[in-house]
């Protein structure tokens, strides 16, 4: 809307005064993706070359005796277990531009580079969705609920209609039995995370770790909003892709990267010009699967988080 004009005086706006547009694009904010930090992609194989699937085998278990002497031996067979990770999920996306719109948009190639960027950006995103939100299904049954802990069985880590509230006084004790319930399980403590929705952050920020002392750090998170490189042993991945459910509630997963296999077997993107119009498409197709290799090295915490 134009400065007003006092009456008497014209009004040029939209006249001879004309409205200007930017050669710049107001670039859109980008939420990172945590998939390819919680999985591994070394199970692959030759998944890039064909097939639809891929099947690896879990080392054998093998049962040990006490032992007399002069005793009958007793023997064991062993069998490996077999996993099997299925290419069975596919994206894509397709825009399609009138050639005349591509020569008279001034900026047109910017923009093209803009819209590539964001469609690629969004596969991502449905991607780490679609395993974040997948992942607490194929926990070990003793690594969530009321009795989490393959030893002790007495760490409550949330359940239906039951979850664990996080607040400021115990978010540190609240990791630290998701430490235990890995410990317990001889997951490694190497690499371990824990992926949180921004709320968590929240209530860690405002915990005990506000005081320098407590960190050992020479800086508090109070004074910068940053937290340490690891807490309780976890790196923590923030994520806007932990979906919420309809009561509110988070299943935070946490674990080592080792737990969960990923594979890309298609990524490719392509510019097709169609023959029945002067149109171009401009399309991209992602085709990929993971699997839980590794259940006892996830943990389940069902919880709300409380900022309050």
């Amino acid at each position: 809307m134009a400065v007003k004009a006092a009456a008497g005086y014209p009004q040029y706006s939209n006249n001879i005064i004309t409205p200007m547009f930017s050669m710049d694009l107001l670039e859109r904010f980008y939420c990172t993706t945590v998939f390819s930090d919680i999985s591994t992609t070394e199970y692959s194989g030759e998944l890039q070359k064909c097939g639809d699937q891929i099947t690896f085998f879990r080392e054998p278990e093998v049962r040990v005796r006490e032992y007399n002497k002069n005793q009958r031996i007793e023997h064991d067979t062993i069998d490996s277990e077999p996993l099997t990770m299925v290419i069975d999920r596919a994206l894509d996306f397709s825009i399609k531009m009138n050639q005349i719109d591509e020569e008279q948009i001034c900026n047109f190639d910017r923009w093209r580079e803009s819209f590539l960027r964001r469609a690629s950006y969004q596969l991502a995103r449905t991607i780490d969705g679609t395993v974040l939100n997948s992942l607490f299904l194929d926990v070990s049954p003793f690594n969530r609920g009321a009795n989490a802990g393959v030893l002790s069985r007495n760490l409550n880590l949330g359940t239906a209609g039951a979850p664990v509230t996080v607040t400021t006084t115990n978010i540190i004790d609240t990791m630290s039995k998701v430490h235990q319930v890995l410990d317990e399980q001889c997951a490694p403590r190497e690499g371990r995370y824990m992926v949180v929705p921004p709320s968590w952050l929240t209530v860690l920020r405002a915990s005990d770790l506000k005081s320098a002392l407590m960190t050992g750090l020479g800086w508090s998170p109070m004074v910068n909003g940053r937290l340490p490189e690891t807490v309780m042993g976890f790196n923590i991945l923030e994520s806007t892709n932990l979906r919420m459910d309809a009561a509110g509630n988070y299943h935070i997963i946490s674990g080592v990267k080792s737990a969960t296999a990923f594979a890309s077997q298609i990524d490719k993107t392509r510019v097709i010009e169609d023959v029945d119009d002067w149109a171009t498409y401009y399309q991209g197709l992602a085709v990929y699967g993971f699997k839980t290799v590794y259940p006892d090295a996830l943990v389940d915490t069902y919880a709300k988080v409380s900022v309050v």
